[in-house]
């Protein structure tokens, strides 16, 4: 009997403690707000990164080598013209291998390729046609992307952190007014990481072959969209 008595103390002493533990907690989360906001920004780029490729395909593999670099020397000393050596031009290594083409319903060994790629970014936009012509002037293979930006994109981001605050205070504030709270002290505070907005960031890459050289050299336009960036924050408040 007292084995007993004392197991049904203990019992109920452990069922007393995991009422409080979770009475703790559900009185915890009853006492703060989750909430989002979303701040957003809208500019035009002010610079374009061109991604400028060459490639060759020959019997000897030196050959192919060599007209590539060759090519590539020639694009560079017309990019040194339009922005800075060291920060504005990226050049990847020169890669070669051997090239087989699909012939006769068959795979054909047609030579060795050599191949290498120039990144470039471009700040003033203005010369964006000018220099797309003088580029096609050259024997690149593509300018395989064309990607514009702005180039205080981090400080545009941060700026919209502040405004997706805001946006979550703001938010808060009513939810509380009508529920007849008051909101207390932050608790939590993160963005979600977005950067951009999908159809207005970023534009995707714009390729142009350019092996039959249809352009003539003439360059082309390409309108920039405006950019949008979006940041999005979730906060938690304690209530008063």
């Amino acid at each position: 009997m007292h084995i007993l008595a004392r197991l049904t103390v203990v019992l109920a002493a452990s069922s007393i403690l995991l009422f409080a533990s979770c009475n703790s907690v559900s009185t915890e989360n009853q006492n703060r707000i989750r909430v989002s906001g979303e701040g957003k920004i809208r500019v035009m780029p002010d610079q374009v990164t061109l991604t400028i490729n060459a490639a060759f395909t020959k019997p000897r593999m030196v050959d192919a080598v060599h007209e590539t670099q060759a090519t590539v020397d020639s694009v560079i000393s017309i990019l040194q013209r339009y922005g800075n050596n060291k920060e504005d031009i990226k050049t990847s290594s020169i890669s070669a291998n051997k090239d087989y083409q699909y012939i006769g319903n068959t795979t054909k060994f047609v030579g060795y390729q050599a191949q290498q790629t120039i990144d470039f970014v471009l700040h003033d936009l203005t010369k964006f046609t000018e220099l797309t012509g003088k580029l096609l002037e050259t024997k690149i293979s593509s300018i395989s992307s064309v990607q514009f930006n702005h180039s205080k994109a981090d400080s545009i981001l941060r700026e919209a952190d502040l405004i997706a605050y805001d946006d979550a205070l703001k938010s808060a504030q009513k939810l509380a007014n009508r529920a007849e709270v008051k909101i207390g002290k932050l608790l939590y505070i993160a963005n979600d990481g977005s950067a951009f907005n999908a159809s207005a960031g970023y534009q995707p890459g714009v390729q142009l072959e350019t092996f039959n050289k249809a352009y003539g050299g003439a360059g082309f336009k390409i309108a920039p969209e405006v950019l949008e960036f979006t940041r999005n924050i979730h906060a938690e408040f304690e209530i008063d």
